[in-house]
């Protein structure tokens, strides 16, 4: 009888041990509280993202475990937003209580196709086989730069080719199943369809291939891209109470020096599908007006010298310059759009009646809209 209560006493104490260790475990507390690496442990989306990035940095593919503090299930789902897709993407994610305040996070983590068309296109490694869609894409992204690439092109004329063909061959949108290539640079460049980090993505993979530096961003900007009145010019109570949205663009290196470029925003939608030029090479202070990003964890951004308006002579200060040029313009090209810059002055119908003056136009319309402390012009002439 007394074996039979030291034995009960001793089951007694085993079980209190164990769930004195699980309870310590379980709140962080404590001599058994499990010791887990300070930088495994995630308190933000960003590091999360920050996490993966390094680790496909780093070459490596597979499971990922860290531990997450004050991040949603809802941010988890959209982690493939907030990752470079050049380097690589999440497929799977499995959660699972690891602590009062912890969750463990597993992560399936997968190089991009992109990251294998950089290692063949740039470094001249083939393409591993079974690796089906990143051989499509590498063949597609020479056949692009093979066309709209030349050997005497400048940097910026690069990016000026590669920003102008994915806006004129992409469009925005989703697709409807589940393999989220509107996120990647397989479906801006092989389906020809993306959403904003799809469009960065395509950016990035071409400049990179070509030779010029750049930086995939993820933010937030604008839910709704800046709208006009029936005149053509922009209505600025429709900027209130915007609503910011995640984001994704692209940072450019031109001639040793940093700059922002959106190449979705440069593609508007209920415009009439105009290429536009609003947001390529622009610095952080007119990017920030319209867009929201972590700026120490990218380049500074501080010059306007690259910007498309300034480096095609398309940037006017008074009426006569403007009326020059178009004169110059319309009877070189012929009917079309002229997209530019002005500072310092307005325009209306009245001192646009220049146009009509130039041989073989028969009509025009025009668009203003605003942009820090110049307008953009776009006229249309047929």
């Amino acid at each position: 009888m007394k074996n039979s209560s030291v034995i009960n006493k001793i089951f007694i104490l085993i079980i209190a041990i164990l769930a004195f260790i699980l309870i310590s475990r379980f709140l962080g507390v404590g001599p058994f509280a499990s010791k887990i690496p300070k930088e495994d442990i995630c308190n933000s989306i960003d590091e999360v993202s920050k996490h993966v990035s390094d680790y496909l940095e780093s070459g490596q593919e597979g499971m990922l475990t860290l531990y997450i503090k004050d991040v949603s299930e809802a941010d988890l789902t959209k982690i493939n937003f907030y990752i470079d897709t050049m380097k690589g993407n999440i497929s799977n994610i499995r959660t699972s209580i690891y602590s009062a305040d912890l969750t463990k996070v597993e992560l399936e983590v997968h190089r991009s196709d992109s990251s294998y068309v950089v290692d063949a296109v740039v470094r001249g490694k083939p393409i591993p086989e079974g690796k089906e869609n990143a051989i499509k894409l590498e063949k597609k992204v020479r056949e692009i730069l093979g066309s709209i690439i030349k050997p005497t092109m400048t940097d910026f004329d690069k990016e000026l080719a590669i920003h102008d063909y994915i806006v004129n061959n992409c469009k925005y949108g989703f697709f409807n199943d589940d393999s989220e290539r509107e996120y990647n640079a397989y479906g801006a460049l092989i389906e020809g369809k993306a959403v904003c980090s799809g469009y960065a993505a395509a950016m990035d993979l071409l400049l990179e291939c070509s030779g010029v530096e750049s930086r995939f961003v993820v933010g937030y900007a604008e839910s709704s891209q800046r709208s006009a009145d029936s005149s053509g010019v922009e209505d600025k109570s429709s900027r209130k109470n915007i609503k910011a949205d995640n984001h994704a663009w692209n940072q450019v290196k031109i001639d040793g020096i940093w700059y922002n470029v959106d190449a979705t925003w440069d593609d508007p939608v209920g415009s009439g599908d105009s290429l536009s030029h609003m947001y390529f090479n622009i610095d952080d202070e007119l990017m920030g007006m319209t867009h929201e990003w972590n700026r120490e964890e990218y380049e500074t951004c501080s010059s306007m010298g690259a910007n498309y308006y300034g480096k095609t002579g398309t940037k006017f200060y008074n009426p006569n310059e403007l009326e020059s040029y178009s004169d110059y313009y319309f009877t070189s090209h012929g009917k079309g759009m002229l997209e530019c810059q002005i500072s310092g002055f307005d325009v209306d119908d009245n001192s646009l009646q220049f146009l009509f003056k130039i041989n073989g136009i028969t009509g025009a319309s025009y668009s203003v809209m605003e942009m820090g402390d110049y307008k953009i012009l776009n006229l249309m002439v047929e």
